[in-house]
């Protein structure tokens, strides 16, 4: 069972993307808006006709149930607002009521409370809707949280986005977190409005339900989301994905174009063309866009980084520590750089080096539970458990939460 954790900030995921090679002198071909979005739009490829927007889903997402309403009546009746919010946060780390993590689950408020499960989104959107009940501020608030680099059939880069629940109170400001362990104050973050949200939202169950091989639902719920915020680059890639792995390659590359149109650095667009074109043959246009995401992978330190987890784990040590040399250079304050670090260090006999990095690693964590984990790590060593593998200080272990982008969206291809 997961409870809410209270700081002064929050959690998402979401968004991905696959790398590849060349110089970063390349340029991308000019990208222009397709001319027919409106045919993007229709769904007529996968519906079989033009969509009826009265088909279009529109959910209750911040609605109270009555079984909701009775349970906030008792939550310190006739106190202050910011009073109330503090005690149900308190009945929920008191385990008075529970919420399952899956992070497949994004559902509305309603059955959030219902179903006592669901994701980081779903849980913000049941605490949003509480907090507003008992009258105190809250709004959704989306963190970018390090970037994570995982290999399976595919070479993948997933950028997690967090978003949790903020309150402005008397008594300054106090966010609501399904894990604050993946979070850290330093990390960008902006409010979000509930139209965004709630895109998001779309978004999300679009994305499950394009997993689940409901395309036409999955349809749907990428529209509406599109609808809500027809400027995101994500929700066009998105829908994009869900194109190429109906196979309707013209529309996603069509899908993809218009994502670069609002943002010529997109990524996961330019990754996705790359693979399409490929596919299809035309390999010198997949060069170029293979290029421009392999100079964009080389200078990101979490790819770097991942690469040297990766040869650590191997026992190549040597590519581990000029790995993280260079992911170094480019950010030095990321504690996870510094413990692998101070571990490589270690293993190639450089006492030095490892003193430094790993007094940096616990300077910079910050987080007792990552202390704990660092400590016993360090404490297997010291015992003579050399073989027990750096994965498990990795963070990937935490809860992992559909976001704005599929998590293997590579697979459409």
């Amino acid at each position: 069972m997961k409870t809410p954790v209270t700081s002064v900030i929050p959690a998402f995921l979401v968004s991905l993307l696959a790398a590849l090679i060349l110089s970063g002198c390349t340029t991308l071909p000019a990208q222009e808006a397709p001319a027919d979005v409106h045919g993007l739009l229709s769904g007529t490829a996968i519906l079989g006709e033009p969509v009826d927007p009265a088909a279009l889903p529109d959910e209750q997402l911040l609605s109270l149930t009555p079984e909701m309403r009775a349970l906030l009546a008792r939550v310190a009746p006739g106190r202050s607002p910011d009073a109330r919010l503090a005690a149900l946060i308190r009945a929920f780390d008191e385990q008075s009521f529970h919420v399952s993590y899956e992070a497949d689950a994004t559902l509305t408020a309603a059955d959030t409370f219902h179903q006592q499960r669901g994701n980081c989104l779903a849980f913000t959107l049941m605490m949003v809707a509480m907090t507003r009940e008992l009258g105190a501020d809250a709004y959704f608030n989306e963190v970018d949280v390090p970037p994570v680099w995982s290999s399976e059939q595919e070479q993948t880069f997933v950028v997690y986005r967090h978003i949790n629940m903020v309150s402005q109170g008397r008594r300054g400001r106090r966010v609501v977190d399904f894990n604050l362990e993946a979070y850290d104050p330093l990390y960008d973050q902006r409010r979000l409005d509930d139209r965004e949200a709630f895109a998001q939202f779309y978004s999300n169950r679009g994305v499950e339900l394009m997993q689940q091989g409901d395309a036409a639902q999955a349809f749907l719920h990428l529209r509406k989301a599109i609808d809500l915020k027809p400027g995101s680059a994500d929700l066009w890639a998105n829908l994009g994905a869900l194109y190429s792995r109906a196979g309707h390659r013209e529309l996603a590359e069509s899908s993809y174009q218009q994502a670069l149109a609002l943002n010529g650095g997109h990524l996961v667009s330019i990754s996705n063309l790359e693979r399409l074109y490929r596919a299809e043959g035309y390999t010198k246009l997949a060069d170029i866009y293979a290029a421009r995401v392999h100079y964009h992978r080389e200078r990101n330190p979490y790819f770097l980084y991942e690469e040297a987890r990766t040869a650590y784990e191997s026992g190549d040590y040597k590519t581990a520590q000029k790995r993280l040399s260079r992911a170094l250079r480019l950010y030095e304050d990321d504690h996870r750089f510094h413990f692998l670090m101070g571990l490589t260090s270690l293993r190639l006999g450089r006492v030095k080096s490892t003193r430094e990095h790993l007094t940096q690693a616990f300077l910079l964590a910050e987080s007792p539970s990552v202390e704990n984990v660092y400590a016993r790590k360090l404490k297997a060593i010291s015992e003579g458990e050399l073989q027990l593998e750096f994965r498990e200080t990795h963070d990937r272990n935490l809860p992992r939460v559909q976001g704005v982008l599929e998590l293997d969206y590579p697979r459409s291809f």
